[in-house]
């Protein structure tokens, strides 16, 4: 049957180079279990991904989750976000100033730009250095995946930079996948339409593999604002309100790999174009737009140089392309262009279009990796990384307010937009970073129930200096049926370019001065399996967070970027894996944080105190299998300055109904949010009434293996 993935700890890949097609699956670096072991862990998956050692991820130095492809069918999830809303511990929300992105709150560490979650795509970074975050309108084809990794917890040592709350490694299909070809369509809810295909040949020395998938949705649009910002101005006669939130979104997806011997190459292309949410300045807008586009082109070597020692070196090329169009303020919008001695506005210039901004960015990354590992000395596996990263930004702006468009004597502006690239009046002025970076791990097997992982890294950037991040674990297989973990990690987050670049911006300003953000972490884990059928899992955590970059005000309207506040936060996640009969399996998990800010000792903000979830999944027959899973999300405070009533609670349940048609095909029926629901996401108060989220969806796809 198709039961529940086993929610287990596993390591990584390295942020610019190691993924599941550069895997060492050497079996003398593989860890010898004998058959009580084999019993109670024998159809666990075995990772070699970060350390690149062949290693059951219950003994791997780490507290983390796999999501499979099969899991990913059987949950029905439209996207990564519907599968990563899945563990326990990780709460997906909307961002309330970049667009309504879909975020990650992770053990009470969130912000409204998110770049203290790491994501990688086959262990690519797929950051974008102007936010520090992912990509914008970030989006990959769910039908391609063939298994994410999560990381709950620090993950500098290996990773680098923003490998800070999280780290999540989205792996696609290719040639280490199985050989042979899928396709399938899907239709649904939202308009949405989605078609895609996989083939993969594996079986032969000439490794090769395509995958593609297309996907759009024009959004809910009963997910309606009743007020915005400009209700908030006193203006709420120029807002388009009540109206629903742009939510629409069309993405490629597409990927090709060859393998030959110990060389291999890889592209990536991935095109997103979507709605802005709630607006650039939380007004909302039917006029917006953001397109991006990214590509990656990577090749490398591995080679066995002597029985101990394993080489692999890796070359990348990516490129990442904004283009914005935002209706930051409606027509009709007036903002003060003459002021007097004492700063108080006396002269208006009304934008009888609307304030309309165009920025454009473009960023080029280009990077080389050396991993080696060395097996010569006895109960040790050393891994040495060293390697750099180059990124060069470049920005296009078109606008029509501000320095450099308006002189200060225009009493009304139409939406003529002026092209102030190469000027100073442009957001940012290009910009370029340097890195290098060296780590270092040594598994040590100081007695046959104990193993102890160190490793650091040492990382050096041209714009802000240097960081060493080191990490501890020591893995205890206290019994046969019991493994303790004692981990301690550090982790930085690079101040990204906007934080430290940012000019002529009417509300936020750069500082070069910034420090990288630092979070200390410690966990205790426990993976107990009282019987073959029933598994139990513990991680208790505690961090304390410095140097956290905010905006603060600067008295005039806008904001500079400082290094000014401080978090410390302390937690637990608790999951129960049962396997009822051959046919029911069930799954239960439990999440309590405590975060506040070290200055105020307030709670952090709209991150959720308790999150519940439950999956039951049962295979009727060897042709029908229902998937039920529930969420909730519980006791969230907002800011106290905010004078809103509560964050209300919510639970949202959905149901993937699978039937096998014949040999090889299968259709899937999914309704999102079973009982209809209403629920809302925090906004900051621009938006008073919160953001409402999906209705009842539903979706059938059709799927056919060859």
């Amino acid at each position: 049957m198709a039961a529940l993935t086993i929610h287990s700890p596993l390591l990584l890949a390295s942020n610019d180079f190691n993924d599941n097609s550069t895997q060492i699956e050497n079996d003398e670096f593989a860890d010898d279990f004998d058959d009580s072991l084999e019993d109670f862990y024998g159809d666990e998956e075995f990772v070699s991904i970060a350390t690149g050692t062949k290693k059951s991820i219950h003994l791997a130095p780490s507290v983390a989750t796999v999501i499979t492809a099969q899991d990913i069918k059987n949950m029905g999830a439209n996207n990564i976000y519907d599968a990563l809303e899945s563990i326990t511990g990780i709460h997906m929300y909307p961002s309330n100033l970049d667009r309504m992105k879909p975020n990650f709150s992770i053990r009470g560490i969130h912000t409204s730009e998110n770049p203290q979650t790491l994501v990688l795509i086959n262990g690519k970074r797929a950051n974008y250095e102007y936010t520090g975050s992912r990509w914008e309108q970030f989006n990959i084809g769910i039908n391609l995946v063939e298994k994410i990794e999560v990381i709950r917890g620090p993950g500098s040592a290996i990773y680098g930079a923003d490998a800070y709350s999280g780290v999540i490694n989205i792996i696609t299909k290719g040639v280490d996948s199985i050989s042979g070809t899928d396709f399938g369509i899907k239709y649904g809810s939202f308009n949405t339409k989605s078609t895609w295909l996989n083939f993969v040949k594996s079986d032969e020395e000439l490794k090769y593999s395509f995958n593609a998938q297309w996907h759009d949705s024009k959004g809910d649009s009963s997910r309606i604002v009743e007020t915005d910002a400009m209700h908030g101005f006193g203006l709420g006669v120029l807002s388009i309100a009540p109206a629903s939130l742009d939510t629409e979104l069309e993405t490629l997806d597409i990927h090709a790999e060859l393998a030959y011997k110990g060389f291999y190459a890889k592209a990536w292309y991935l095109k997103n174009d979507g709605g802005t949410g709630a607006g650039a300045a939380q007004a909302l807008s039917n006029r917006d737009y953001e397109k991006t586009k990214g590509v990656t082109l990577s090749s490398g070597y591995q080679w066995q140089h002597t029985d101990a020692l394993h080489f692999d070196f890796s070359a990348y090329y990516q490129s990442y392309d904004d283009d914005t169009y935002f209706m930051i303020f409606p027509p009709g919008m007036a903002l003060p262009r003459v002021f007097n001695d004492q700063g108080v506005p006396t002269g208006f210039t009304v934008f009888t279009e609307g304030v309309i901004g165009q920025p454009i960015a473009h960023e080029k990354y280009r990077g080389m990796n050396l991993v080696s590992n060395y097996t010569g000395i006895e109960q040790h596996k050393l891994r040495l990384e060293i390697g750099y990263r180059t990124i060069k930004a470049k920005q296009e702006e078109y606008k029509n307010f501000g320095p450099g468009v308006l002189d200060g004597s225009e009493i009304f502006q139409d939406s003529t937009l002026t092209n102030v690239t190469g000027t100073p009046f442009i957001y940012m002025f290009n910009q370029e970073r340097n890195l290098k970076f060296l780590s270092l791990q040594d598994e040590w097997e100081i007695a046959p129930d104990w193993e102890f992982t160190a490793g650091a890294r040492y990382d050096h950037y041209s714009d802000f200096g240097s960081t060493f991040n080191p990490r501890l674990a020591l893995v205890w297989q206290t019994k046969h049926n019991l493994t303790t973990k004692f981990l301690y990690g550090s982790a930085f987050r690079a101040p990204s370019f906007q934080e430290l670049y940012a000019v002529n911006n009417p509300v936020v300003l750069g500082n070069d001065n910034l420090s990288p953000e630092r979070i200390k972490t410690y966990e205790i884990s426990f993976d107990y399996r009282p019987t073959f059928d029933w598994k139990l899992q513990l991680n208790v955590f505690s961090y304390r967070s410095e140097k956290m970059i905010s905006w603060l005000s600067n008295g005039d309207g806008t904001n500079t970027a400082q290094n000014a506040t401080s978090q410390s936060g302390q937690g637990f996640e608790v999951e129960s894996e049962w396997r009822i009969s051959d046919a029911v399996d069930f799954k239960i998990g439990y999440a309590w944080q405590k975060s506040k800010d070290v200055e105020s000792d307030d709670v952090v903000a709209d991150a959720p105190a308790k999150m519940l979830d439950m999956i039951l999944q049962w295979q009727v027959s060897e042709d029908i299998n229902l998937h039920l899973d529930s969420r909730w999300i519980l006791d969230r405070s907002r800011l106290a300055i905010d004078t809103r009533g509560g964050i209300k609670d919510y639970s949202s349940t959905n149901l993937t109904a699978s039937f096998r048609l014949s040999h090889n095909m299968t259709i899937d029926l999914s309704v999102k949010n079973l009982f209809d629901k209403a629920y809302f996401e925090p906004s900051d108060g621009q938006i008073a009434g919160d953001y409402p989220m999906e209705k009842r969806a539903a979706w059938v796809s059709l799927n056919y293996t060859m």
